[in-house]
């Protein structure tokens, strides 16, 4: 037992006490304790003999990977070989006012899409734009993620570094073209947000060019290196790490919003589906309920009547079948279109409501 490497040990433990809510921390055991409950275990345990050095090692890799988090996973090379998340830049005007897009797998062709969209809505003096992070993609390559960040900063700028394990320096990404959106932007994103997303969120967040809807972020701001393991296994790990200009890590930490909207994961990937999306605005604006009124009344239907009478005769609608309504996305649009009519209304901000009136002199009567 004593044979067995102190970083398998640690990891074992780990399992082994955090299934115990009222088990002390791992931190706190030290290393002559690990030692001997193992020694314990091996020969008092009522079921040592199942406690093999294959199953010490396989729940020490677990526990490893357990206190990793995002740094490590196992992946099966089928998995790996997988079609990702949807291509293409979902790209539409909501309303005239605003416009909204959504890479989805954060590839090099993505890039030349956003920047044309971005193109075509400043060419349209387009007022708003609406940045959605959210799609479930695979981890990407930091290239791509200074690459959409270029169409937001200024040349000559930098955007953020990538600190190499093993290297005293970091990569540094500048920008080396002239911004295509100058305006503050909403952007929005999850806890599926992956590496990319959540690396252009934070640098537009730092530099105060756009306020972010939805959930924190995970924490995944990390480039990844896949290694082979035998014929079936892949390693998929953090090998280097981005930082923010003031040298911030956001790695397993996550990126706070400003605005808390929680959308269910499981009704946002009914939005976001491998086909057959539903129409974006049908998941933003609020459908009519069908009424009793003239046209009805021309079409000899009353559809309140029909669905009361399908309600009593216990046919309920099937809320599977009912259009999703994408909550984040919705109070995006609330906050433009509140700010466009408070724009409009040229409401003097500035000055104090409970300032005294103007005095008035009263005319004084001829003799």
């Amino acid at each position: 037992m004593k044979h067995l490497p102190l970083i398998l040990i640690a990891s074992l433990s780990h399992v082994l006490f955090s299934r115990a809510a009222e088990a002390p921390k791992i931190e706190g055991v030290s290393q002559a304790a690990i030692q001997n409950a193992f020694q314990i275990l091996r020969s008092d345990y009522i079921r040592s003999s199942e406690l093999s050095f294959d199953e010490l090692n396989r729940a020490a890799l677990q526990g490893l990977l357990q206190r990793l988090y995002l740094g490590a996973t196992l992946m099966r090379k089928s998995d790996a070989l997988r079609p990702n998340s949807p291509t293409g830049v979902v790209a539409e005007k909501l309303t005239p006012e605003i416009a909204y897009l959504r890479p989805q797998a954060y590839t090099n062709a993505e890039v030349d899409q956003l920047k044309t969209k971005l193109r075509e809505f400043r060419d349209a003096a387009v007022p708003h734009l609406i940045l959605d992070l959210r799609s479930a993609a695979a981890p990407g390559e930091f290239d791509v993620a200074a690459a959409m960040l270029e169409c937001f900063i200024p040349e000559g700028e930098l955007i953020f570094k990538l600190k190499q394990v093993g290297r005293d320096d970091s990569q540094l990404f500048i920008s080396h073209s002239t911004p295509l959106w100058t305006v503050p932007l909403l952007v929005l994103v999850d806890q599926e947000t992956n590496n990319l997303g959540e690396t252009i969120a934070a640098v537009l967040r730092q530099r105060k060019q756009a306020v972010l809807l939805g959930t924190r972020t995970r924490g995944a701001t990390v480039r990844y290196e896949t290694q082979p393991l035998d014929g079936e296994w892949l390693l998929r790990f953090a090998r280097a790490e981005m930082l923010l200009t003031d040298d911030l890590s956001l790695f397993q930490k996550g990126l706070p919003v400003d605005f808390p909207i929680d959308l269910p994961i499981d009704s946002k990937r009914r939005l976001f589906p491998s086909e057959n999306p539903p129409p974006l605005k049908q998941t933003v604006f609020d459908q009519a309920r069908p009424r009793y009124n003239e046209a009805a009344l021309v079409a000899r239907k009353n559809p309140e009547l029909e669905e009361y009478i399908r309600r009593s005769a216990g046919i309920v609608p099937d809320d599977s079948q009912q259009p999703v309504h994408d909550t984040v996305l919705q109070r995006a649009v609330d906050i433009l279109l509140t700010r466009t009519h408070l724009d409009g209304a040229n409401l003097p901000w500035g000055q104090k409501l409970n300032a005294p009136p103007p005095t008035v002199r009263k005319a004084t009567r001829a003799p």
